[in-house]
C-alpha cells in the first residue's frame, strides 16, 4: 500500500474531524457555521473520497496482475477495503451531508444535530478502512518468518556444538580413524542439510520477508550474499566446505590438518549465528513497532468513543434533574441505554487490545491496565443500562478517559525509545528479547493504577454508606476493587522478581 493514499486517507479524516459541524454545540462566543461554505467543504471531501477509492480499485487490479504472491495478497487486501467502503455507505454518507446542508441555510437544531451525527459516522467509516489498509498481511508474515529463522538458529546452535567436540576428538587423537571420519561426516552432513532449508525458496515457495518486508532480501550491506539468501547462508556454504575437507584430512590420517579445517568450519557458524541473530533482532523490532502503533491506534479510537459517551451521560444527568420528580423520563432511560450499548463497544475494543499484548508476552502491568480499563467499561455500561448517570458513573468515565491518555503517552514513548535504538544500535547488536515496555514505564502505569484504586475507594466510601453498601452491584464493584489492589501486588512482584521474560 503506497504511503502516498493512506495519506490522503488521513487528510480526509482529519478534515472531517475539524469541520465545525462535528462535535459540541458552538460556544456563544463564537460566529455561527456559514452553512454555504460547510456546502463546498463537503462536496469537496465527497469528490476527494471518490477519487481516492477509484485510485485503490487502479492499485489492486495493477497488483492482482502481479508475478509476486505478496504483491495479489496486498491486492486482495485492498480490495477489503474498498468493499468496506461501500458496505458503510461511506460515499452515500458524504452525499446525504452535503444534501442536509444544501436544503437550508437556517437549520432547525435537530437538523443540525443531524449533520452533526452524520459527520461523525463517516469520520468513523474512514478510520476503519485506513485501519484495514494499515493491517495487511505483514504481521502474520513477521511471524512466520521468524518461526523460520528461529528454527534455523536452533539447529546452527546444535551443530556448531556437534562440530566442536568432533574437533575436541581431533585433537585429543584417542579415536580411531574411522569412526572419528563417521562422527565429522555426520557434522558435514548435518550443516549441508541447513544451507540447504536456509534457501527461502524451498522453505516457502520464496516469500519470507526481509526486515523490510521485501522476498527473501538478507539486508545484508557486506557479507556478499544474494538478495535471495537467508542471512547466514552463504558462511554456512562455506563452513560446509571445510567440514568436507577436514574429512579428507582425516581419511589421510592427518590430524593437524583436519583440526585447522575444523577451527574454520566452527568459525563460520558461529558468523552465520550472528547474522540470523541480528535479522530475528530486527523483526523483533519491526513487530514490536507496529503492535505499538496499533495499540496507540486502539486507545485513541477508545478516547474518542468514550469521550462522546461521557460528555452524553453529563447531558442525560442534566436532563434527569431538569425533570420535575427529577428521576430518569422514558427518553431518559432510552438514551442511557444506548450509550450502554456504546460503551459495551469500547470493551471489546479494549478485549482485543489485551490479546495483543498478552501474545507478545514482555509486558506485565500494561496488560493489567487493559484489564482494569475494560472493566470499569462494563461497570459503566451496567449503570448506564439502570440509566445510573450521576455522579460515581461519571467519575468512573473520568479514570477510563484519564488511563487511556495516560497509555497513549506511554505508548508514543515506548515507540520513540525503539526508534532510538534501532538508529543508535548498541554494540553487539542487543537482545531478541528487548521489552515491549520498559520498567520505567511500567512502574509508572503500577503506580497509576494503585492511585486509581485509592481514589475509587474514597468515593465508594463517602457515597455508599448503610444500606446502599448492601447493593449486590455495589459489594461486586467493592469485590473488584479489591481484587485489583492484589494484582497490583503480583504484577509488582514479578517486575521485582524478572518474572515478565
Amino acid at each position: 500500500m503506497p504511503g502516498r493514499w493512506v495519506y490522503h486517507l488521513v487528510l480526509i479524516a482529519t478534515a472531517l474531524a475539524s469541520l465545525p459541524l462535528w462535535g459540541a454545540e458552538p460556544p456563544d462566543d463564537k460566529p455561527p457555521v456559514r452553512l454555504d461554505e460547510a456546502v463546498v467543504n463537503q462536496e469537496i471531501l465527497s469528490r476527494q473520497f471518490r477519487e481516492f477509492e477509484q485510485s485503490l480499485l487502479r492499485l489492486a487490479q495493477r497488483l492482482e496482475r502481479s508475478p509476486k504472491p505478496e504483491d495479489r495478497d496486498r491486492a486482495a487486501n485492498l480490495k477489503k477495503a474498498i468493499a468496506l467502503a461501500g458496505d458503510q455507505g461511506v460515499d452515500a454518507k458524504f452525499e446525504h451531508l452535503s444534501a442536509v446542508l444544501r436544503s437550508s441555510k437556517d437549520l432547525s437544531l435537530q437538523e443540525l444535530k443531524e449533520a452533526m451525527e452524520q459527520n461523525r459516522m463517516v469520520t468513523e467509516d474512514i478510520k476503519a478502512i485506513l485501519a484495514l489498509l494499515m493491517t495487511d498481511n505483514r504481521d502474520a508474515a513477521l511471524k512466520k518468518e521468524k518461526e523460520r529463522l528461529t528454527n534455523l538458529l536452533n539447529e546452527l546452535k546444535r551443530i556448531t556444538r556437534q562440530q566442536k567436540i568432533v574437533r575436541a576428538q581431533t585433537e585429543s587423537g584417542r579415536l580411531e580413524t574411522k569412526p572419528l571420519g563417521q562422527s565429522q561426516a555426520k557434522v558435514t552432513g548435518d550443516t549441508q542439510k541447513l544451507a540447504s532449508a536456509m534457501d527461502p525458496k524451498k522453505a516457502d515457495g520464496g516469500k519470507s520477508p526481509d526486515k523490510n518486508g521485501s522476498s527473501g532480501k538478507s539486508g545484508d550491506k557486506g557479507g556478499g550474499e544474494s538478495a535471495e539468501s537467508t542471512p547466514g547462508q552463504k558462511q554456512v556454504q562455506e563452513a560446509n566446505q571445510h567440514q568436507k575437507q577436514a574429512e579428507q584430512k582425516i581419511a589421510e590420517n592427518k590430524q593437524k590438518d583436519a583440526s585447522g579445517q575444523q577451527d574454520k568450519a566452527i568459525e563460520k557458524l558461529e558468523q552465520a549465528q550472528e547474522k540470523l541473530e541480528e535479522i530475528l533482532r530486527q523483526l523483533r523490532e519491526e513487530e514490536q513497532e507496529r503492535l505499538l502503533a496499533a495499540l496507540q491506534l486502539r486507545c485513541e479510537r477508545m478516547l474518542q468513543m468514550q469521550t462522546e459517551v461521557y460528555e452524553q451521560t453529563v447531558r442525560v444527568d442534566r436532563a434527569i434533574g431538569e425533570n420535575p420528580d427529577h428521576k430518569p423520563a422514558r427518553a431518559n432511560e432510552q438514551r442511557s441505554l444506548q450509550l450502554s450499548d456504546r460503551e459495551d463497544k469500547i470493551a471489546g475494543e479494549a478485549d482485543q487490545a489485551i490479546q495483543l499484548l498478552r501474545e507478545e508476552g514482555s509486558a506485565v502491568a500494561f496488560p493489567e491496565v487493559f484489564v482494569q480499563v475494560r472493566d470499569d467499561m462494563r461497570i459503566v455500561a451496567r449503570r448506564l443500562g439502570k440509566a445510573d448517570v450521576a455522579a460515581v458513573t461519571q467519575v468512573i468515565e473520568k479514570e477510563i478517559i484519564s488511563t487511556l491518555m495516560e497509555m497513549i503517552d506511554a505508548l508514543k514513548k515506548a515507540q520513540k525509545n525503539l526508534q532510538n535504538r534501532r538508529n543508535n544500535p548498541s554494540p553487539g547488536g542487543g537482545s531478541n528479547n528487548q521489552k515491549l515496555i520498559d520498567h520505567v514505564a511500567e512502574l509508572k502505569m503500577i503506580r497509576a493504577m494503585q492511585v486509581r484504586v485509592n481514589t475509587r475507594t474514597q468515593v465508594y466510601g463517602q457515597r455508599y454508606t448503610g444500606e446502599q453498601a448492601n447493593d449486590a452491584d455495589i459489594q461486586k464493584e467493592l469485590q473488584n476493587l479489591a481484587e485489583r489492589q492484589m494484582k497490583i501486588f503480583q504484577i509488582t512482584n514479578d517486575i521485582y522478581r524478572g518474572n515478565n521474560k
